[in-house]
């Protein structure tokens, strides 16, 4: 009995981590989503191109972290994170 206490509590904290680390991720990706989008739409081929190789590393972000959700689902409202896709982010 105590060890499936023991077994559930673990599990209920693994996923409160999870859901922790995802909402930080969250915020700390949004801004650079955003200048991202910013710079791509710059005159400077050179900064357009850096704009768009910084865009797509946060897409493999975003797709790895909305690969979460179906190993621990949300609490609460927050969902998957937006890609270029128009997910949520």
């Amino acid at each position: 009995m105590q060890m499936e206490q023991t077994a559930a509590d673990r599990v209920q904290q693994l996923e409160k981590l999870v859901s922790s680390l995802r909402h930080d991720l969250r915020g700390l990706i949004t801004p650079a989503s955003l200048v991202a989008d910013r710079l791509q739409h710059n005159d400077d081929p050179a900064i357009q191109r850096s704009a768009n190789m910084i865009a797509g590393v946060i897409e493999r972000v975003v797709a790895r972290l909305n690969a979460t959700y179906e190993l621990v689902p949300p609490r609460g409202s927050a969902g998957p994170l937006i890609g270029a896709g128009g997910k949520r982010l």
